[in-house]
């Protein structure tokens, strides 16, 4: 099978849903939180830029409500379900995650995460994560870097 599809795996916190302090209170309901418009236009510029497919790599895909209200702060920005190619797995490490995803899915080319948290290592190359600040999220250098690298032909 021809590798042609991009992927851009996405986090929430610190990507689309920014925290002004840096600081996440892990108790809160996640229904309260509300994501960042300009983040949401950047990640469908993102998507018109490079065709791209997205896979949720967030903890946000471990419940269903959360998936929905993913979905529903999205829609209003274009962006919808036939934008998703899937969810990661639930593993011990989100470099792991994305790595097992793409073995399951051999039509995957290239593929970059956006995330506010490094978890390049061992299985995961640290040139295909573009990291964000907790407080900005996807911001026009972050979008420029990851339509660079989903664009660029070696992954």
């Amino acid at each position: 099978m021809e590798k042609a599809v991009k992927v851009l795996f996405l986090d929430i916190y610190g990507v689309l849903c920014l925290h002004e302090y840096g600081v996440v209170n892990w108790d809160d309901n996640v229904d309260d939180y509300v994501f960042d418009a300009q983040c949401c236009r950047r990640l469908r510029e993102i998507i018109d830029a490079t065709g791209c497919k997205l896979a949720l790599s967030s903890s946000w895909r471990l419940q269903e409500k959360d998936c929905r209200n993913v979905l529903r702060q999205l829609k209003p920005f274009g962006v919808t379900f036939e934008d998703f190619i899937g969810a990661t797995p639930s593993l011990m490490h989100r470099g792991d995650e994305v790595m097992t995803f793409i073995a399951h899915h051999p039509e995957i080319g290239t593929f970059v995460a956006v995330d506010d948290e490094d978890f390049s290592g061992d299985r995961f190359p640290a040139d295909r994560l573009v990291l964000t600040k907790l407080e900005r999220g996807i911001t026009e250098p972050v979008k420029a870097l990851i339509i660079r690298k989903l664009n660029s032909v070696s992954a």
